[in-house]
């Protein structure tokens, strides 16, 4: 089964979908650790402009990343040309189609080998030529294709919606039978076959009484989509392909078992164990591949920043915001930060709460009596 096939099938393009812009939805941050541990934002690598900005001349960082994500949920791998000038640095990428590449190993240098063909031209690449991300991988090498693996619980998606089509193209509300007395002649046939193909099959005509003379009797039959378990069959393969991708229900439009708390806690599960995973993917090979053992050296290295995914709503942002405030980790502008809002004057101010002593300190006896005055009163409140 080829990709173009399988995103005919509406689960596999929605699944695909999803995961590709999720993925190229997220900004792609460049980090650089400094000696004390602490990290700061950088801009001056030429692999942050490729990703943040522009990978190449005709595609966006949203585009590029989603193409990417594309081919790694139908093919398995991606695999990007590196766009270099003449000094040999790296200017660009330019992602191909999956399936018009091939990658082999050169047994005689132990090499891989990329050929990219399209028609009757061949570009034969070498490992350190490429940007290449594989999925799910026996070897750790190149990826699987989820296509290729679960076709046939593809294909079998796609007859459920074939015979929907067909089911609904010609069908009329009352199917079944007309009986007729007697033999009828070929023209009351073909004048009985077109009346009632025009006044009665279709959408269209769904409802309408069907009049019938000469005695000719209407025996309607009882299949029915319902009957013969369409919709349920269909709904089973739609979780099939669900699965397979691991892309919770209520994200492909299948709200038949989604409440409004089980929403958002799938949706927290969702970028924890479907989306946490390609980060970690994406990130270790951009730092492997992308970045030169130098850069690498210097603290440089490239991290997915999450933290919208992972973002409640408005109420639970306030309580958390509050908490950090509270017990003195977060200040008003690094709130106003996280919310995309400029900081203020003296927003960079920590709190700490006044009771705060460092382990091992005895109270005061003051502050002993204050709080035994205060337990009391609790209690006394209480009877």
């Amino acid at each position: 089964m080829d990709s173009k096939t399988a995103m005919k099938y509406t689960a596999v393009f929605a699944c695909v979908r999803v995961l590709a812009e999720a993925l190229a939805g997220t900004p792609v941050m460049l980090y650089r650790k400094k000696e004390n541990g602490d990290r700061e934002t950088r801009n001056d690598l030429s692999v942050y402009d490729i990703l943040h900005n522009q990978p190449n001349e005709e595609m966006s960082p949203f585009n590029f990343k989603e193409t990417c994500m594309v081919s790694l949920n139908l093919g398995g791998n991606t695999v990007s040309q590196k766009l270099v000038n003449k000094y040999g640095d790296l200017v660009g990428l330019y992602p191909y189609d999956w399936s018009k590449v091939t990658i082999t190993r050169d047994f005689s240098s132990n090499r891989l080998v990329y050929k990219i063909r399209d028609g009757t031209n061949q570009l034969d690449l070498a490992r350190n030529q490429v940007f290449h991300v594989a999925g799910l991988s026996m070897d750790g090498v190149v990826g699987l294709s989820p296509i290729e693996y679960v076709s046939s619980a593809i294909r079998l998606g796609l007859s459920y919606e074939r015979f929907g089509i067909n089911f609904y193209k010609n069908g009329a509300n009352s199917s079944g039978v007309i009986e007729y007395p007697g033999a009828l002649a070929d023209t009351a046939y073909e004048r009985l076959k077109k009346d009632f193909a025009k006044s009665y099959q279709g959408l269209a005509n769904t409802g309408k009484p069907i009049i019938l003379e000469g005695g000719a009797k209407f025996s309607q039959l009882s299949i029915k989509p319902a009957d013969a378990q369409l919709i349920e069959n269909k709904k089973f393969q739609l979780e099939d392909v669900a699965r397979i991708y691991r892309v919770p229900l209520h994200l492909i439009q299948n709200l038949d078992r989604a409440t409004n708390n089980n929403i958002e806690h799938q949706s927290l599960e969702f970028v924890m164990y479907t989306m946490l995973p390609w980060f970690k993917r994406w990130e270790e090979n951009i730092n492997m591949q992308l970045l030169t053992p130098l850069e690498r050296r210097a603290g440089f290295y490239i991290e997915f920043k999450i933290d919208s995914l992972l973002r409640g709503d408005m109420q639970s942002r306030a309580a958390s915001y509050a908490a950090g405030r509270q017990w003195g980790w977060l200040s008003v502008n690094d709130i106003r930060k996280l919310e995309n809002m400029t900081p203020i004057v003296n927003g960079d101010i920590y709190m700490m709460p006044l009771n705060f002593k460092e382990a091992g300190v005895q109270a005061s006896q003051a502050e002993s009596d204050a709080l035994i005055e205060d337990t009391y009163k609790i209690i006394m409140a209480g009877r």
